[in-house]
């Protein structure tokens, strides 16, 4: 006789929150998520069945699935429709339209405390249900926390591209993990070195990085600076409210912004590289045995620009937002010599510093136009 077909078991809550009919937040053991993960992963077949395209509904389903209640977060909100305010103009969609709207959405955790088993349920369904941003603010998040949000943008199915962790300590596990993220800010984080060390090293796809009112050190955005040279990909960065008093202190950040004028003894040095560099390839095309190749060195970017050549530094950089700080009429020059070096369509906001000078700010103004917004 063949094998009988082994029997699911059925799908039946493993928690019970009847006696609080609201949300609180919840302190689980370990053994209650061990418990949890092993009834994702056994239910999963049938819980994948029940998933929509809606973030609300998912994490409705699985918190009844599984015998929680839900986070606030999730809760939707029933909007009643006052015929009285009817305009024959517009046409009224059906609620049913709703449900298969493919635009992104945002999860945001706003001022509340958010559980461990919520994260995972989260974790469970974020690839189904089309979330691209997720948002922290003001939720006292700890190490377990931050490890659970690790694994959620660390899951290659993930389509977030958006995270936001505001007024609340970081940790660095956080971004240990590989990520797609093309956006990410760090507000009101007290963000140290060491974090910036992390998160240096974990730019990789980095669009836009905005690390606002950390009062970061000048060894902090030397470090940032010198990571500008890799990371080739990143449009806007924002160091708004970090007490910075001066450009000086963002020197290695300036020296790898924009074109740099070559002398005629740096060009020819850069064409014997080229050089050399050309031959590698060639020599590399012909071994038989992999993983014997030479190593082909990294040239940077060179163009002309009339009759000379410039080393061309991070050409996407479009914003650099250094607004709310301290710099004052002193860094004039500093601010005319970098804003000279930058690609046209790049801005440099300066808005609510400490200049003084009127005339000199009017002069620059009209000097670099929409290069500067002061």
């Amino acid at each position: 006789m063949p094998p009988k077909k082994e029997e699911r078991r059925p799908l039946e809550p493993i928690f019970s929150q009847s006696n609080c009919p609201f949300y609180q937040y919840q302190i689980y053991q370990q053994e209650s998520l061990d418990q949890a993960s092993q009834f994702l992963a056994y239910f999963k077949p049938e819980l994948s069945q029940l998933m929509k395209n809606n973030i609300q509904d998912n994490m409705q389903i699985l918190c009844q699935s599984i015998g929680i209640n839900l986070h606030p977060t999730f809760v939707k909100v029933v909007q009643n429709l006052d015929i009285n305010d009817f305009d024959e103009n517009k046409k009224f969609r059906n609620p049913e339209e709703y449900e298969s709207d493919q635009t992104s959405q945002i999860v945001f955790f706003n001022s509340v405390k958010v559980d461990i088993l919520t994260l995972k349920l989260l974790e469970f369904c974020c690839s189904q249900s089309g979330i691209q941003c997720l948002k922290f603010c003001n939720n006292d998040l700890g190490q377990s926390e931050y490890q659970i949000i690790a694994q959620i943008i660390g899951n290659t199915e993930c389509k977030i591209k958006k995270l936001f962790i505001d007024w609340q300590l970081v940790q660095p596990q956080l971004l240990q993990s590989n990520h797609l993220l093309e956006q990410l800010y760090f507000r009101s984080c007290q963000i140290n070195y060491a974090f910036i060390e992390t998160l240096c090293q974990n730019m990789r796809n980095l669009k836009v990085l905005d690390l606002y009112d950390n009062q970061l050190s000048k060894e902090a955005f030397g470090l940032i600076g010198v990571t500008l040279k890799d990371n080739i990909y990143l449009e806007q960065l924002g160091l708004a409210k970090n007490q910075i008093t001066s450009l000086d202190q963002l020197s290695e950040i300036m020296q790898n912004v924009g074109k740099f004028l070559m002398t005629q003894e740096e060009y020819d040095e850069y064409r014997i590289k080229e050089k050399e560099r050309d031959q590698i390839i060639e020599r590399n095309k012909k071994v038989k045995k992999k993983g014997t190749e030479e190593i082909v060195p990294v040239l940077e970017t060179i163009q002309q620009f009339e009759n000379n050549w410039f080393i061309i530094r991070n050409q996407r950089l479009q914003l650099l937002n250094l607004s709310l700080n301290a710099i004052d009429d002193n860094s004039f020059i500093l601010i005319e010599k970098f804003l000279n070096q930058t690609f046209e369509g790049f801005q440099l906001v300066l808005t609510n510093n400490k200049f003084e000078d009127q005339k000199a700010l009017q002069r620059l103004k009209k000097k670099y136009n929409k290069k500067l917004l002061i």
